[in-house]
């Protein structure tokens, strides 16, 4: 039996692992700069809330610093999405690391896991849990990036976490710790609504069957009273936090019910029918992209040989003799899924496992890792009626080489590709920022020539500073009347053109000609 300072030094190792090796993926392969929409979109309003405001007031000829998920409405501009991965990302902004946001969020949500499998399961499902949750190609892809799924999925993690520390201190009677418990609980599915609503539907959904079906035992007297007061303060909880979104939303738009989303495009939205999606939405694409995630998750769960990656989560299904956290477990993916085939975009493969299940992993590492010790417990079994000291070893000397087999191939042989479509995304990299930073520009207006699509300005984008006042201001070089009224904009700095990698004076002839 592991002791509980090996536990938890083997805990924090951990999870020191995935900060480290999440940090030099942010660095080598996404340059620690924004790559997609969303991405941009966040950063953006990261950097507002990092100087104390919601939105900052629509600049002058708006289109010169476009992104497409930054939106310019009522003379306010501000980032599409909900409040609640940018406010996060910007206390990374604060400390001048804001990579550093989901690179702790990883190591979180691995010791997290790893607790829960402890009270869950044993401490050796939660410590297996989370080492498969380490090798996770999907986790360290995902995190590397400045997107919001490792939030969300720290936050959904967190949830579980509370909910079973509060009904195990309601099962031992312990009404007054249930009740912060709850309080927990509630409070991070609620920030899940803040961050990614639909996977807060999702993950919730599920939990608040359980809930339900204790209230209902409570009122016919087959479970504990204090279940009602830990209930009601974690819906309390949830419904406080998530109520933020509608007055965030009035804040910017003037409306409660805004969706912003639907200020982009307006097919975007859940739901069936020719108005859905791009040409329509119907049962049929729902099954497609059902069974096309699906296979995903088969194929790059753990990143292991064709459908190895769901044996010992099919096993833990199988042996786990009471199955009651198991089902809730099953249950919680069940629901994030389904809940996701009503929505027309399948959502990508990151590191080779479903972007739009990533909320689902410590549900599937917490199953895996139970998979594993029941099959180790099977084998000892089944071997120890002979021999007990060989039903003891045997474990040792087949499963768990075969599973270090498994997760080296994950880590040497399917990785290093799933990282390299990340390299340099829709051709955004950091390297156009190069001439400015070796030629040491101060208070300078730079014109980016040459832009054909966002990607052409993306990482000039996440370098200006919402309000325009950072040392170099870039803007997208449009007509001639426009850049005019950029260039007034801002009177007394030097004026440049940078076109591809060169970088010119803007009174220069040659190139007042060319544009």
């Amino acid at each position: 039996m592991i002791s509980q300072r090996l536990w938890q030094a083997v805990c924090l190792v951990i999870a020191a692992a995935a900060f480290g090796i999440v940090a030099l993926i942010s660095q080598g392969i996404f340059e620690r700069i924004p790559h997609v929409e969303d991405e941009a979109a966040y950063w953006f309003q990261a950097q507002v809330f990092a100087e104390g405001r919601l939105a900052v007031p629509t600049p002058p000829e708006p289109q010169a610093y476009a992104s497409p998920f930054v939106i310019d409405m009522n003379g306010q501009r501000f980032g599409k999405y909900p409040p609640g991965f940018p406010l996060l990302l910007s206390l990374g902004m604060r400390a001048g690391a804001p990579w550093a946001v989901n690179a702790l969020l990883a190591a979180a949500s691995l010791a997290l896991t790893a607790d829960l499998g402890r009270r869950l399961y044993s401490p050796t499902a939660g410590l297996l849990a989370a080492a498969l949750g380490l090798s996770c190609p999907a986790l360290l892809a995902e995190s590397g990036s400045l997107l919001s799924h490792t939030a969300a999925l720290a936050l959904a993690v967190l949830f579980a976490w509370a909910f079973v520390r509060m009904h195990l201190a309601l099962d031992q009677e312990r009404r007054p710790g249930a009740w912060r418990w709850g309080l927990l609980a509630g409070a991070a599915l609620g920030y899940l609504a803040l961050t990614r609503p639909y996977d807060a539907l999702g993950v919730g959904l599920p939990f608040g069957v359980v809930t339900a079906a204790r209230l209902l035992a409570t009122w016919r007297g087959r479970a504990s009273p204090g279940w009602r007061c830990a209930a009601l303060t974690m819906g309390a909880a949830a419904i406080m936090v998530g109520l933020t979104l509608p007055i965030y939303w009035q804040a910017l738009t003037g409306q409660f019910t805004a969706n912003p989303y639907l200020d982009i495009w307006a097919y975007d939205h859940p739901g069936f029918g020719p108005d859905v999606g791009v040409g329509g939405y119907t049962l049929h694409d729902a099954w497609f992209n059902l069974r096309f995630n699906l296979q995903a998750v088969a194929t790059g769960l753990f990143g292991w040989p064709d459908d190895l990656n769901v044996l010992f989560l099919g096993l833990a299904c199988l042996l786990q003799p009471r199955r009651g956290w198991t089902w809730l477990l099953l249950a919680w993916c069940a629901s994030v899924i389904g809940l996701y085939t009503t929505y027309w975009y399948f959502g990508g493969h990151d590191g080779g496992f479903p972007r739009y299940y990533f909320v689902t992993l410590p549900a599937m590492w917490l199953l895996s890792g139970r998979g594993v010790e029941l099959a180790a417990l099977a084998m000892r079994r089944l071997v120890g009626r002979a021999s007990a000291r060989l039903g003891r070893a045997l474990p040792v000397l087949t499963l768990y080489p075969a599973l270090a087999a498994l997760v080296a191939y994950g880590g040497l042989i399917f990785l290093p590709p799933q990282l390299d479509v990340f390299r340099g995304r829709y051709g955004v990299t950091a390297a156009p920022l190069q001439p400015v930073e070796q030629a040491g520009l101060q208070h300078a207006l730079v014109f980016v020539a040459e832009v054909h699509d966002w990607t052409d300005f993306a990482a000039f984008f996440a370098a200006d500073s919402p309000t325009l006042d950072s040392t170099v201001v870039y803007a997208i070089s449009g007509s001639s009347a426009q850049d005019q009224a950029v260039r007034e904009a801002f009177p007394g700095r030097a004026c440049y053109v940078q076109r591809d990698m060169l970088l010119v004076p803007c009174d220069d002839e040659r190139v007042n000609r060319e544009l």
